[in-house]
């Protein structure tokens, strides 16, 4: 494993030496990828969107986003990260194969309200694919911009949504077609009680990468709507906060934990980080689909322990 971690690490340092460096995001002192999943490769098992996380199992760690990785905006309670109450682990994944992007979560957390009205536990994902960084995607009106044309058009705005039973994805003020399946979707496996017991969440979503998406737009196929083409090399922007809600429908979030540190990501994609999407490294991956893990069986304790280390 340690082999690994070395050649991972060498080949992130090097992808982000051979790219331009950005400006337009913050956090530049941190290093963020996108690693490129398996997709119909011999020998390497395919990741799949289905809320099983085995797949994913031998990425090394400096590819993870961990809840010591995140700066809490909104309550001031940053203090240490206690893996006891909320523990994390985020990586995102791109397939030139596909032309998707992926996004997976292990979480543990000790009150998880996953299926409640009004505040829940989520993750709100925004993605800049262009990396144009346009101050303003969401609320447009107040720069004097056509809702029904640039609401959610330049960047997006997803997160899951487990207490609706017929779409648990949420796009926000985007193109609706945009935010269902095939283009975008979730899966996901909760080992515990979803309505506000202790539990760990495994979640994966996936994301069709878009330019332009009009608000009004009708479809795919629509003229005005420009899907992006990812390819290895390239930076893009993505935001994304971890929302902890441990009082119910009736409380407010005790922490909203940021991978930029600035709580305006979800409607700014200057307030979004850098990613570098990286080339295919057959190393990281899990074999074939009859070679076992090396990862353990899950277990609440595991992933506490692993986090607080």
């Amino acid at each position: 494993m340690k082999r690994v971690m070395i050649s991972a690490s060498l080949m992130l340092a090097l992808v982000l030496i051979t790219v331009s460096s950005s400006s337009a995001h913050l956090r530049p002192d941190k290093n963020f990828a996108v690693v490129q999943v398996p997709i119909g490769v011999d020998g390497v098992r395919d990741v799949q969107m289905d809320g099983d996380l085995a797949e994913w199992d031998n990425i090394p760690s400096v590819f993870w986003v961990t809840h010591n990785d995140l700066i809490e905006t909104v309550t001031g309670t940053q203090g240490d990260p206690d893996p006891s109450n909320l523990a994390e682990r985020i990586i995102f994944g791109w397939s030139p194969e596909t032309n998707l992007m992926y996004f997976m979560e292990e979480r543990f957390d000790d009150l998880f309200y996953g299926t409640i009205d009004n505040n829940f536990d989520t993750v709100e994902i925004t993605v800049d694919f262009d990396h144009s960084g346009d101050a303003i995607f969401q609320n447009v009106a107040s720069e004097d911009l056509d809702p029904e044309r640039w609401e959610g058009a330049l960047s997006q705005n997803y997160r899951y949504n487990l207490q609706n039973p017929d779409n648990k994805m949420f796009l926000w003020g985007a193109a609706p077609w945009a935010g269902v399946e095939p283009f975008s979707g979730v899966r996901w496996d909760f080992d515990g009680d979803v309505n506000g017991g202790a539990g760990t969440l495994n979640m994966e979503m996936w994301f069709t990468p878009f330019d332009d998406i009009p608000t009004s737009s009708t479809g795919i196929d629509d003229s005005s709507v420009i899907v992006h083409t990812m390819a290895a090399g390239e930076i893009m922007g993505i935001g994304f906060a971890v929302q902890d809600d441990d009082d119910g429908a009736e409380g407010t979030y005790n922490g909203y934990w940021t991978n930029s540190g600035d709580t305006e990501l979800y409607f700014k994609a200057t307030a979004m980080v850098d990613y570098v999407l990286l080339p295919f490294d057959e190393s990281i991956w899990v074999g074939g689909s009859n070679v076992e893990t090396a990862v353990e069986d899950d277990s609440w304790g595991r992933i506490k322990s692993g986090f607080s280390k």
